[in-house]
């Protein structure tokens, strides 16, 4: 799909239709080497290298605002120059902040009770990085942050007063980005009504859905989308899903959208199955985080191509053309397998039922 969205795009960019998936090809490769390594790493080293990767999460986030060394692409300040390509330093946080919160939420999980080690904690502890992310800015980044930090302590047994507090005070931050910025309340505008601007704002919405009606149940055929042909601005990345489903139709979409329900049920699975066999409560909290960022984002996505959610730019985990959110991904779902060698097999537990 990567192929197919970005071959015309990136022809008339760079002259060479297959440099996108040339250098997607590269980063998936490094994906599932890395994926494979960390697999056969206990995952419970993570419990000492967690508090590394947040420092270096937020130093990487830090350096994106350096003149020189961070890059600004589409009028956001979100890349790290490497080379021969960018790296996006908040797709390293998303998950290095996630691993953080599920240590710090194991280490104090007798007194997750108290305000100030159930709450406040987590969330002051990764304040410096999501402030970083909002001065890119990236306020679809920290939402994800913030939404799978609070699954975590709902999954972590944090009393419902103080998630019910954190609610309140989320919505009334985020309806204070909202309004503190324009183009963001713009987005909410234009989701209420698209057609109020179809040449401007909502150009990308209709198209989208434009896209997703052309395709019907089977779709038009694998690269005979129109909609890619410089009519849906951000074909390869946050609108790919529009692709699938012009050129794959419904089956394509469903068959996409059934991938990751499986991957939700069994990364979940991975982690009840963990702490049920094991009494690794580390192991729920990492494998629930990554499963529920993984996913969540995923919804997220497919919600505002199909016009359920405001636009917001975030790319489909997996799909989408990017390097850094391939490899990062691929990476995550390695600590999810090393937390799944760690289960017995149906074999070894049958045979200790029969001894």
């Amino acid at each position: 799909m990567v192929y197919s969205s970005s071959f015309i795009y990136a022809q008339e960019r760079t002259g060479d239709g297959f440099s996108f998936i040339k250098k997607q090809a590269i980063f998936a490769s490094l994906g599932f080497l890395g994926l494979w390594g960390i697999s056969r790493i206990d995952h419970r080293k993570w419990l000492d290298w967690s508090a590394w990767g947040l420092v270096a999460a937020t130093s990487m986030l830090a350096l994106v605002q350096v003149p020189g060394v961070g890059a600004r692409v589409g009028g956001a300040q979100r890349w790290l120059r490497m080379g021969f390509f960018n790296f996006q330093p908040a797709e390293f946080a998303k998950f290095a902040l996630i691993v953080f919160v599920a240590r710090q939420l194991y280490r104090k999980n007798d007194r997750l009770a108290e305000l100030h080690t159930g709450v406040i904690a987590p969330f002051l502890l990764t304040l410096p990085a999501m402030s970083l992310l909002l001065l890119q800015p990236d306020f679809g980044s920290v939402v994800m942050i913030v939404v799978t930090v609070f699954a975590l302590m709902f999954v972590a047994g944090v009393p419902k007063k103080y998630l019910l507090g954190i609610l309140a005070i989320g919505a009334i931050a985020g309806v204070g980005l909202i309004l503190h910025a324009p183009y963001r309340l713009a987005r909410i505008t234009t989701y209420m009504d698209p057609w109020r601007d179809p040449q401007g704002r909502g150009f990308q919405i209709l198209q989208s859905l434009l896209g997703l009606h052309q395709g019907s149940l089977s779709g038009v055929g694998l690269g005979n989308g129109k909609e890619k042909l410089f009519y849906l601005p951000e074909a390869h990345n946050d609108f790919i899903f529009a692709v699938v489903g012009e050129e794959l139709g419904f089956l394509g979409i469903a068959g996409v959208t059934l991938a990751f329900v499986c991957l939700m049920f069994r990364g979940f699975k991975i982690g009840w199955m963990s702490f049920v066999q094991n009494g690794d409560r580390f192991g729920l909290y990492l494998a629930s985080g990554i499963t529920f960022l993984l996913c969540f984002q995923a919804f997220v996505n497919i919600s505002v191509v199909m016009g359920l959610l405001p636009t917001k730019g975030l790319t489909l985990p997996f799909i989408s053309y990017g390097g850094s959110a391939l490899l990062i991904n691929l990476l995550a779902v390695g600590i999810l397998l090393s937390i799944s060698r760690k289960l017995k097999s149906p074999a070894s537990r049958s045979e200790k039922r029969v001894r």
